[in-house]
């Protein structure tokens, strides 16, 4: 299946505007590429919904008190609890560029999930993302008792997207805090699990997809500046363990992500744990964000999640 009509022709115009650019010496920084995340959901998606309530609130984490925010669909009885943590590269991404595709996944699975506002590249490289997302998940259910937010039991999904699955990914790595905050299920959509930038799809689809390959890069070097092993810290090439989280990837058809994504899909099989795998055709990476150019596809993708969730 073809490039959906209106996301190439979305992809078309992005290339006029990259090639005008060039002429006149564009240099990408962290503000630009920070602005231009959060120009599609403010452009794409135009659907907000109202009707989930939201809550801000921080986890201390000794000087950098992490914000976060809690979506709840129904106050008025217990659910079940999840994560979000957002993509961007590790370099963009927030609470507030997110928010409306988390009120859909709060809406449409029926959960309390708790959006985390971790700290970004380059200002924060590696590890600091991981180590704000696991201190925030520490801090959950303390909050909700706090609040007295009726949640259904201790047991906890974690969701991220683009380099959001990254961190859900290394965090999944950590066999003891997966164990103890009893992490029982994670959702990947369209993850960057490979450091090493070697998957065919990463050559296959380097340019013209909206994520390029080239980008990718930069957002790494950004990310890991001090000489880590990007093999080693990269969740697809991590220890894949009896007692991991049973596990759902999303893939979109056009993104250079893909077949990194399907790797990590398959490791996780082969391991015995309870894994779906879902391929969305037509599209390319974030597409949850460009939803008022598929929302068909976009709604599938929170109906599938929900299915995994609940089922």
């Amino acid at each position: 299946m073809a490039v959906l009509p209106k996301i190439q022709e979305f992809l078309d115009q992005l290339a006029i505007i990259k090639a005008k650019l060039a002429e006149i010496g564009f240099k990408q920084n962290q503000t630009n590429t920070r602005e231009g995340l959060a120009n599609l959901t403010r452009i794409y998606m135009t659907d907000f919904d109202s009707t989930v309530f939201a809550v801000d609130d921080v986890v201390l984490n000794g000087r950098y008190p992490i914000p976060i925010r809690i979506y709840i669909p129904d106050l008025s009885q217990p659910l079940p609890v999840a994560a979000f943590i957002h993509g961007g590269g590790h370099m963009c991404g927030s609470i507030t560029v997110y928010d409306n595709i988390v009120r859909k996944l709060a809406k449409t699975t029926n959960h309390i999930i708790v959006s985390i506002d971790y700290r970004l590249a380059p200002e924060f490289p590696y590890p600091t993302g991981i180590e704000d997302s696991k201190v925030a998940i520490r801090g959950i259910f303390a909050i909700l008792n706090e609040r007295k937010i009726k949640y259904r039991d201790r047991k906890l999904t974690i969701i991220g997207d683009s380099g959001g699955a990254a961190v859900c990914a290394s965090i999944v790595m950590d066999k003891e805090f997966v164990a103890i905050e009893q992490i029982t299920k994670q959702v990947l959509i369209y993850p960057s699990l490979d450091y090493t930038l070697t998957s065919p799809s990463m050559d296959k689809l380097a340019e013209g997809f909206l994520l390029d390959k080239a980008k990718v890069a930069w957002y790494f070097d950004n990310y890991l500046q001090n000489g880590e092993d990007r093999k080693s810290v990269s969740p697809l090439y991590g220890e894949f363990y009896s007692a991991m989280p049973a596990t759902m990837v999303i893939t979109a058809a056009y993104d250079p992500l893909h077949d990194e994504g399907v790797a990590y899909y398959n490791n996780v099989v082969n391991v015995g744990i309870n894994a779906e795998l879902m391929q969305v055709d037509g599209v390319i990476h974030a597409y949850l964000m460009l939803e008022n150019l598929c929302t068909e596809e976009c709604n599938k993708t929170y109906q599938e999640i929900n299915k995994f969730l609940n089922h």
